[in-house]
């Protein structure tokens, strides 16, 4: 199975990625987790990756299609999480799977309104726990995570300003995506519990299998 997610930031493609790769066994690869990568190792591209995602903009396709191409080559079965963020990267995806002979199984669409992203957004806090992606949940600001020590903290890309930035972008770039996959698109309400959510996309991914 070769899967990718999409949906607007704060859906939870991270938290239900993660459970639906160990579920059916994909190699779960995320392009945020991939370019924060980027960002630590202090290089200079790390450099403009960080500027433009503080600035709340969407790292270019060029560079987000070169990690990811080179994450995914030789791969059998993956979930690929949060990319494609829109109509082009989609098309350079088919193009390079098709020559690899491996096409994508589908998309699953995460369906979450503006005003829910936004209250998610702006109300979270991580930890250094799976690459900065880690909520705090019942934790409180400065409070330390039990499992890696780290303080909780609010990201600075989760300002409300940025988040309704992030969103704009995001509308204006992946509205085309639901028409373009819509012969293997699996669209779930992403409203509702971590758990809830997870049985949803878990029952309809049963096609793919």
């Amino acid at each position: 199975m070769r899967i990718t997610f999409f949906g607007p930031p704060g859906s939870g493609k991270g938290t239900q990625a993660e459970r639906i790769s160990e579920y059916f066994g994909l190699e779960h690869i995320s392009t945020g987790m991939l370019l924060r990568k980027e960002i630590r190792s202090g290089s200079k591209l790390g450099g403009r990756i960080k500027e433009i995602v503080e600035s709340g903009h969407l790292v270019s396709d060029e560079i987000v299609n070169r990690e990811v191409f080179t994450r995914i080559e030789g791969l059998d079965d993956y979930l690929l999480d949060g990319y494609p963020r829109n109509l082009e990267q989609a098309r350079e995806l088919d193009v390079f799977l098709d020559g690899t002979g491996k096409p994508l199984s589908g998309a699953v669409f995460i369906q979450v309104p503006d005003e829910e992203v936004l209250r998610r957004l702006t109300g979270r806090l991580v930890c250094s726990c799976a690459d900065g992606t880690r909520h705090s949940g019942e934790f409180g600001e400065g409070d330390t995570c039990p499992e890696c020590g780290t303080p909780f903290v609010r990201r600075s890309d989760d300002s409300s300003e940025v988040v309704k930035n992030r969103l704009d972008h995001y509308h204006g770039l992946t509205r085309h995506l639901e028409d373009y996959y819509s012969d293997r698109l699996l669209a779930v309400n992403g409203v509702g519990t971590i758990e809830q959510v997870y049985k949803r996309i878990r029952e309809a991914l049963r096609v793919w299998e």
